[in-house]
């Protein structure tokens, strides 16, 4: 009903496409509430600027060292403290910087994970190839950032090689390839 109103500015007054009647008092109030904790939680005005695109992308430069590093502490230093890691279509999410900066420290060593800075739906992002056991780099997920002028707020990581098509990427990334052809 908010996203009704709020976003495509229907009125309670006008009957439903159904034909039925105009929303009932309830839902008027349940309207004013949903109004009023938005307003709460809401960021000013002054918080929600975002950075530049030289900023954007020296951001989206050091993420990529620092999981390329296996650099935990890097990347925690990179986090707005209220920063969320999400993992869709799992369940699987972290809420803050030292829970994101925990659960991506188990995850390999330097050079378990190559980045190729992309952009995904005009945020900054990245390509991830991971290392595999016969020491060639694999296509993994696109990883997409979404940043602040404080830092990195959300991190989203689409574990999703078939991605790679969209983004014109390939599924070894271009080192590996040079490398994998220059074998005898």
């Amino acid at each position: 009903m908010l996203i009704l109103r709020e976003v495509l500015a229907f009125t309670g007054r006008r009957r439903r496409p159904d034909g039925s009647a105009p929303a009932p008092p309830r839902v008027k109030s349940t309207l004013q509430r949903a109004r009023a904790r938005l307003h709460e939680v809401a960021p000013a005005a002054d918080q929600v600027t975002e950075p530049g695109e030289p900023e954007a992308r020296a951001l989206l430069d050091q993420y990529i060292e620092a999981f390329e590093t296996a650099d935990a502490a890097a990347l925690a230093r990179l986090l707005r403290q209220d920063a969320t890691l999400e993992l869709p279509p799992s369940a699987a999410w972290f809420a803050g910087r030292d829970a994101i900066a925990g659960a991506v420290a188990g995850l390999g060593s330097p050079g378990d994970w190559q980045m190729l800075p992309v952009a995904a739906n005009g945020q900054p992002a990245a390509a991830a190839y991971l290392r595999g056991s016969d020491g060639c780099y694999r296509a993994y997920g696109i990883v997409v950032l979404t940043v602040t002028s404080t830092g990195i707020a959300r991190i989203t990581v689409f574990a999703d090689p078939g991605l790679f098509a969209w983004f014109g990427l390939p599924q070894i990334p271009p080192a590996t390839a040079a490398r994998l052809v220059g074998r005898p």
